[in-house]
């Protein structure tokens, strides 16, 4: 399991309550580029849910290969109120098979000095070729 202390980092930004974009078949959240089809999520959970401060985020992701890939890493993008404001590759490593099921879980914390406002954070895995594989985003307000 990932440990991603990801969004301590939103202590240092700076609106208003936990809107998902979408929630279908259990999933939290959505597709956020739909050309990028090399890991096709079949499942993105985020609990609890709507997030809260001062809380750990179970986040888990699992689906399958479309194409034969080497993962680098898994990319986290953070938006806060429309603006790009964090970003990090956290690593993973493994060669798959087109076909071949992959799921993963890791953790975030959203501390208490988290700053009011409207989130974005999007999951890409890579690859060792640096291509994104998918993408999956979830929006929450914190207030």
């Amino acid at each position: 399991m990932k440990v991603i202390a990801l969004l301590l980092s939103l202590a240092a930004v700076a609106s208003a309550g936990g809107v998902v974009r979408d929630m279908l078949g259990g999933n939290t959240g959505s597709n956020c580029d739909q050309s990028l089809q090399t890991y096709n999520v079949n499942k993105f959970v985020v609990t609890p849910w709507p997030p809260s401060k001062n809380e750990w985020l179970n986040l888990s992701m699992n689906g399958t290969m479309t194409a034969p890939v080497t993962l680098k890493g898994m990319g986290i993008f953070v938006t806060f109120n429309g603006l790009n404001f964090y970003q990090e590759t956290i690593p993973e490593d493994g060669s798959y098979n087109a076909g071949q099921y992959y799921a993963l879980a890791f953790k975030a914390y959203l501390p208490s000095i988290a700053p009011n406002g409207k989130y974005g954070v999007d999951v890409k895995m890579v690859s060792t070729t640096g291509a994104f594989l998918n993408c999956w985003g979830v929006t929450f307000t914190l207030s």
